[in-house]
């Protein structure tokens, strides 16, 4: 058996005792659509890739995807259950608005746009990460990839991590005289790597709503200039 079933990963539990704990960081998901000609202010703001502000405890990052659309995170530092703690459910769109602007009221006029201008519902998604390191004892006939096997804050490498998992996995089990065999070489490889990025990600949730040091984002813009 193969647990690939993700954060919440159900499979885990056959050879894991480990649970995902809350990171302290919150995101919420909006979406926005038709970019250029339903909210081209908002285009200008972020341009083609993404924007990113933080004020320590607040964040906001925009990514513009394909097709004209735009995908936000709403980051704070706060409970897992915000939204229940407000007397307010996922789905009450104007509600969690409501809430939202008074919190980024105090933000730069055009910023709580990326908050209220969405098209649609809001996608609540607390962050929530292994242990570091986690590891199991082999089990010859279950092991885990991706989130099931190495949940960490979204940094950039979970979807790249399970996907090098699988195929590691896939190769191993092609080249091996057993599954047990291709199960033990495949985690020899996969747990140490995992452990590595995991320990280097470790409390990364909160470094997402750090404050940029101004000199450090002027280097990044000279450094593009050079290039």
């Amino acid at each position: 058996m193969i647990g690939a079933d993700g954060a919440s990963s159900r499979v885990r539990a056959a050879v894991s005792s480990a649970t995902p704990s809350y990171t302290g960081v919150s995101f919420l998901e909006a979406w926005f659509e038709e970019m250029e000609t339903m909210h081209p202010e908002l285009a200008e703001l972020v341009g083609h890739g993404s924007a990113h502000a933080a004020d320590g405890t607040r964040g906001l990052f925009a990514q513009r995807n394909g097709d004209g659309h735009m995908r936000v995170y709403i980051m704070q530092r706060t409970s897992a259950d915000w939204i229940a703690s407000n007397a307010l459910r996922p789905d009450d769109t104007k509600g969690i608005r409501a809430l939202l602007l008074a919190e980024y009221g105090d933000w730069s006029p055009l910023l709580p746009r990326l908050i209220t201008d969405n098209d649609g519902p809001y996608v609540d998604r607390p962050l929530f990460a292994l242990p570091v390191p986690h590891a199991w004892e082999h089990s010859p006939s279950v092991t885990l990839l991706g989130d099931a096997a190495h949940l960490m804050p979204p940094l950039g490498v979970g979807v790249n991590l399970a996907m090098l998992d699988a195929a590691e996995l896939a190769r191993a089990l092609v080249d091996s005289a057993s599954v047990d065999e291709a199960v033990r070489a495949y985690e020899e490889r996969m747990l140490p790597r995992s452990a590595e990025i995991a320990t280097l990600l470790e409390g990364g949730a909160d470094g997402m709503l750090a404050v940029p040091d101004p000199a450090e984002v002027a280097g990044w813009s000279d450094d593009a200039r050079a290039s």
